[in-house]
Formats: C-alpha cells, sequence, structure tokens
C-alpha cells in the first residue's frame, strides 16, 4: 500500500539552551526523540515530515544579547540535527523527505542553511516558504502554514527598517529580557509556569480596548503594554539578528506606528478592512481567529485539510466547517504546565483525508492520540454567514457578471472572475456584529448555458432561503447536507451546493 501519512510538527523553538529559551533539551529532547522515533519505526506509512515553522528560535534571547545564528544553533544541537541526531534518522528513514517552512521565531531561515541539515546518509532537508502544499504541483488539497502570515504583530513586515522583523520580535526579546533578570541560578523558563504558551504575558485585553476605542495606534499599546509588565525602560536598546543596535523609543517605536493603519488599507479599508484587521491584531492569542484565517485560506486555494501552527494551543477542528482544520500545538510546554499542556504534533492521512492531533506522552516513550478542542470563528455570539460552492458541471468556463451583492454582511471570499469548466469554488459572506445576519447574490455567464442567478440568505430573524443553479442541496450548522431541492430553513450557518 502507497504511503498515505504526513506528520506535521511546528513550534519546537530551539536554540542554545540559554536560560530564556523555551526549549531546553535536558527536558524537551526525550518527548522530541519519541516523535522521531515514532516517525523511523512507521516510515513505511509516512511519505513525510513537515516542520511547518518555529522549528529554531531566534527571538527568546535577551535584548542585549545578539540571537544565536542557525549555523550556531545547529552546532549546539548535534542530537537534534546532527547526521546521526533526530531528524537525521528521520530523514534517512523517509528518503529526504523532511520540509522546513518557516515560522515567525525562525523568520529569515534560508533554503542554503536548511540544505545544511544532512543526515548519515546524505539525505539534506527541503525548503518551502509561504503556504505549502505537500500533495505537489497542482494539487491544493491540503494546504500547511504556520500561521504568522495572518498576525499582524508576527507577519514579515515589508515596511519595517529591518525587514522582515515585525514588532513581535520585540515584544518577545522585552519578555525574555525580563527572564534574564528575574530567573534564580540555575533555573530556566521552562521551569516556569505559563511560558512558551506563547509568552506567559496576556496583551489581549489591552488589543481589544484599543480595537473597541477605535484607536489605530494598537502597536503603541503593544508596545507600552509589554514595557510596563517587564520594566522595560523607554531607552532600552536591542541587538538585532543581524547585530545592529536599535533603541525602543527612539527607533523601534515610531517604526511601527502605522502598522495598523496599513493593516485596515491592505484588508480592503472602511468598515471590513478595520474589521479583519482587528481579528488578525487578536489572532495570535484568540485560537477562533486563527480558525477564521485558516478557513479563509482553505476557501481561497480550494484546500480540504488546512493545518497551521503558532498559537501553540492544539486544535482538532471548527465547529462547524466545510473544511478540516488542526493546528499542531507545540513542542516546549514548561514542566509545572504538563499536564495539562503537552507536546503535540499532527499526523494526516491521504486516504480518509483526516487530520489527527497527538502527543509524545510519558516522557516520550508513547505516542497517542489527544481529543483536541475544536474552535468557533466567532468570539461571541453565533455566526450567521452564507457559503456557497458553486460547481460548473458545464463543458465550459463561467464568467462573473457585474458585481456580487452583499445586501447583508460582507465578502470573506468573494466570487471569482471565472469558474472553470469541471471545477467548484466556495464563497464565504459572513455577517457583520449585530442583529442582521447575511443575505447575497452573485450571477454569472457562460456560452452554453447563458446567465445564471444565485442566491442566498441566512438572516437572524426569519428563515434561510436560497435560489439558483440546475440543482442546489443545503445544510446549517452542524447538520447533514438535504435532498436536493430542500431548503435547510432553520439554523446557522448556512450552506448552500449549487450545481451551474
Amino acid at each position: 500500500m502507497a504511503k498515505h501519512q504526513i506528520v506535521v510538527l511546528s513550534d519546537i523553538h530551539i536554540a542554545d539552551d540559554a536560560p530564556t529559551v523555551w526549549y531546553q533539551s535536558s527536558i524537551h529532547n526525550p518527548y522530541l526523540k519519541g516523535i522521531c522515533d515514532w516517525i523511523v519505526a512507521n516510515a513505511a506509512d509516512i511519505s513525510e515530515l513537515v516542520l511547518l515553522g518555529d522549528v529554531v528560535d531566534f527571538w527568546t534571547h535577551p535584548a542585549n544579547v545578539q540571537p544565536p545564528s542557525f549555523a550556531q544553533i545547529i552546532a549546539a544541537q548535534p542530537a537534534i540535527f546532527g547526521p546521526a541526531g533526530f531528524f537525521g534518522q528521520v530523514l534517512d528513514a523517509l528518503g529526504g523527505a523532511v520540509t522546513y517552512v518557516p515560522g515567525n521565531h525562525d523568520m529569515g531561515v534560508t533554503a542554503a542553511e536548511v540544505a545544511t541539515v544532512v543526515s548519515a546518509g546524505g539525505h539534506a532537508m527541503r525548503f518551502a516558504d509561504s503556504v505549502y502544499y505537500p500533495l505537489g504541483a497542482g494539487d491544493q488539497r491540503i494546504a500547511l502554514g504556520h500561521g504568522n502570515a495572518y498576525t499582524m504583530f508576527n507577519a514579515p513586515d515589508p515596511l519595517s527598517p529591518w525587514t522582515p522583523l515585525p514588532v513581535g520580535h520585540f515584544v518577545t526579546r522585552m519578555i525574555a529580557s525580563k527572564w534574564a533578570r528575574d530567573l534564580p541560578p540555575g533555573h530556566t523558563v521552562a521551569s516556569l509556569p505559563g511560558q512558551g504558551s506563547p509568552n506567559g504575558i496576556d496583551v489581549s485585553a489591552v488589543i481589544k480596548a484599543a480595537i473597541l476605542s477605535g484607536s489605530f495606534a494598537i502597536s503603541a499599546a503593544l508596545l507600552d503594554s509589554v514595557a510596563a509588565q517587564t520594566a522595560t525602560p523607554a531607552n532600552q536598546t536591542f541587538v538585532l539578528p543581524s547585530g545592529q543596535v536599535v533603541a525602543l523609543d527612539v527607533d523601534v517605536r515610531p517604526a511601527y506606528d502605522n502598522l495598523f493603519t496599513n493593516w485596515v488599507a491592505q484588508c480592503g479599508g472602511g468598515a471590513i478592512g478595520y474589521l479583519i484587521a482587528g481579528k488578525s491584531a487578536l489572532a495570535d492569542a484568540l485560537a477562533y481567529y486563527m480558525g477564521w484565517f485558516a478557513q479563509r485560506q482553505a476557501f481561497e486555494s480550494g484546500s480540504q485539510i488546512i493545518v497551521m501552527g503558532h498559537t501553540h494551543t492544539p486544535i482538532s477542528g471548527i465547529d462547524t466547517t466545510l473544511i478540516k482544520y488542526a493546528n499542531s500545538g507545540f513542542e516546549c510546554p514548561s514542566t509545572p504546565d504538563m499536564p495539562p499542556q503537552a507536546v503535540n504534533f499532527v499526523v494526516i492521512d491521504t486516504n480518509s483525508f483526516s487530520a489527527q492531533v497527538m502527543a509524545s506522552a510519558a516522557g516520550g516513550t508513547q505516542i497517542v492520540p489527544v481529543n483536541a478542542a475544536v474552535t468557533p470563528i466567532v468570539e461571541v455570539g453565533a455566526d450567521y454567514s452564507s457559503y456557497a460552492i458553486i460547481q460548473n458541471s458545464g463543458a465550459d468556463a463561467m464568467t462573473l457578471v457585474g458585481a456580487p451583492n452583499a445586501a447583508n454582511g460582507y465578502w470573506v471570499v468573494p466570487p471569482p472572475a471565472t469558474i472553470a469548466a469541471g471545477a467548484s469554488v466556495t464563497l464565504w459572506l459572513q455577517d457583520f456584529p449585530g442583529p442582521v445576519g447575511t443575505s447575497g447574490s452573485v450571477t454569472y455567464q457562460s456560452p452554453s448555458r447563458g446567465q445564471q442567478a444565485f442566491s442566498f440568505a441566512c438572516p437572524t430573524t426569519s428563515w434561510n432561503s436560497c435560489s439558483g443553479g440546475a440543482s442546489f442541496r443545503t445544510k446549517s450548522g452542524g447538520g447533514s447536507w438535504g435532498s436536493p431541492g430542500s431548503v435547510a430553513h432553520m439554523g446557522h450557518p448556512f450552506y448552500v451546493d449549487f450545481v451551474a
């Protein structure tokens, strides 16, 4: 039988075992070894290991210390990266099928650097950037991404003077500086509760308050809050990974003054841009917003399964959705936090197209499945989105006619300009906060079938409705698809599968 499993491992945060680094080899190596041993033992079924970002860590170092380079980290951790190390053994067992996708804490790692990790058998690690599709060119049914690209404070920042470093780099460095000052001799952050998940300081309340007040100075609120909580002086200097030295008040704070404004513009501007940018500002800390961006990415790329990391929170799905989403958790929980926290990863089965969260348990001696939580995609209230699948069953392409209509709600995934013959697309119309719900329509035309209008609505105070296409079926919430032509009048969100 062909290999049918893909293993996804993220957020290991390996560095040089400095006291402020989450991953401490003396504590976490047995768990990582357990995962790698399990992969080697099951290599006949496993097609690939994907290291999905934050594999090494350039961020969790005090502000006055230049972070180690990739080469220095590799040299410091031979048990992990050496030719006969954990990853070296996996490389040989999988014939070189180990792919490294960078995250934010290892932002800037290059393909050339990753290729220096070579096994005893001569297999080198592979490299992929952005969203990775492991099934190969043209097949996007499985999508893998670290997730930081959707978060305001940890996405690569092209406008930063130290691009791609985002403001999150300086937040982490301030926290690491506090650890360096406060840790007793012989202790590390791995002995402190609440660390690594993701950093021991909750700033979500500060960010929420800034968003709700209508303020665009969110990055300043973030930096000020963290500086206050970590007793960081205004003139604190940072030694960047490049060796450059910059100051918090003179250089860093003004560099990100327009961050929220830029994200609002990138997200379409106006009320919709503000709403989506607000989600991106909270996605680091709140799992449902990462689920929101995961679902959007999956719909845009036509993926059936999407796996992300970044939040350090294992997730086994979205409560009501058309796609399968998982989050791979993290590999460096502090000892006081285990349990309930665990060393997690994800196994994708390409036969059943399922994704299972797993744990390295009992000090790495057992690999067990985990019933990780599912997440909604809204923070409060209910989701009254309308989701519309349009299947083009004809022999010619369908072309969008006019602008799509959103009488109520806003397009998260709008209708594309064309739908190729034999292809299908998924549209997402989400409701604004408030008591209205969604209502929208779109029209396509093709040479052989003329114009076809598709409408759908999920209101809060009346029945769901839809019309259009040669046929359709519907469902609502977590229910099953109904018979062709029947409408799931009650429940939310509302799903319509049109055949055109």
